[in-house]
């Protein structure tokens, strides 16, 4: 007999994308359970339970009787994933939802990725327990976030400035998703438990190349003032290995090896299995995105 999953436990509910997780929960009418390092206001019907998310012990009795735990923390602490794995194992946890959210986890050069090896480990870590205690398990893998990336210049194109740099030529057709439709997808997946179950859950809102999404992004602010490059992305990621190698980080340490993978079709492609109507997630249209490049650059 198939679970109903009514009782939600969401961790990381402030953050870009938790916040839009709440959002689409409350929306589907779940019973949603917030965990927080301080006491915080949300919205009417939330309720909110104070944790220390440095322990086990903590996490277990703040999520006793829920039906379903959602990992969107996104700390540094690569610790705080797993203690919410055991945690949930522990606690009889029904479905517990990691904290991927990114490129397909099942391909092994993105596993091999430094940069990933936090969600290696969370996906590692929460087959264990399903093997051994029974709890399910869901990952929703979304490509890249396309409102985040295009907000922070993190896709290549800075609104702003006007200039684009085009990993390796750019041509290479990624998956992107909005928080927004992340967001609605996790909720998507507790409604369908039996069709997510111990799998990742493959969405997107588009699949554009970077000169494809640049020619959105003109389309909207205007082909005149641009300044456009390209970029070799392999030495980059050898420099970022190298100065991982070394301790010589900087946030773009991180950052080049996710753009490597955007660039490189082995790593970043069109889903092969595309899970958009099962959990509710419709494409974008051109006018929706160019919509959405208006809205951005007006922040």
């Amino acid at each position: 007999m198939t679970k109903t999953i009514t009782k939600v436990t969401l961790a990381g509910a402030t953050g870009s994308l938790g916040s839009k997780t709440l959002v689409a929960l409350l929306a589907q009418g779940f019973k949603v359970t917030v965990l927080s390092r301080t006491a915080k206001e949300f919205p009417a019907g939330v309720t909110v339970k104070v944790v220390d998310f440095g322990s086990t012990e903590s996490l277990s009795a703040a999520i006793q009787g829920q039906d379903a735990v959602i990992d969107n923390t996104f700390t540094e602490d690569a610790e705080t994933s797993l203690r919410l794995i055991d945690a949930a194992a522990a606690s009889g946890i029904y479905r517990f939802i990691t904290s991927d959210y990114g490129l397909d986890p099942e391909i092994p050069g993105i596993r091999d990725m430094p940069v990933f090896g936090r969600k290696r480990d969370s996906y590692r870590a929460v087959k264990e327990k399903a093997e051994k205690y029974g709890m399910t398990y869901t990952l929703i893998v979304v490509g890249c976030f396309l409102d985040w990336c295009l907000s922070n210049g993190f896709a290549g194109i800075d609104l702003k400035k006007k200039s684009a740099t085009m990993f390796d030529n750019g041509e290479n057709v990624v998956p992107w998703t909005t928080l927004e439709e992340a967001g609605k997808a996790t909720a998507g997946a507790l409604l369908r438990p039996e069709e997510t179950r111990n799998r990742p859950v493959y969405v997107h809102s588009a699949y554009l190349s970077q000169v494809e999404l640049l020619g959105i992004v003109q389309s909207v602010l205007g082909k005149d003032g641009w300044n456009t490059t390209s970029q070799n992305m392999k030495p980059l990621l050898d420099q970022a290995l190298e100065d991982l190698r070394t301790g010589n980080i900087t946030p773009m340490t991180f950052g080049v090896q996710i753009q490597y993978c955007i660039a490189n079709k082995s790593l970043a492609h069109p889903w092969e299995r595309d899970d958009n109507d099962l959990v509710g997630i419709k494409e974008k249209t051109a006018e929706e995105l160019q919509a959405l490049v208006r809205q951005l650059a007006a922040a």
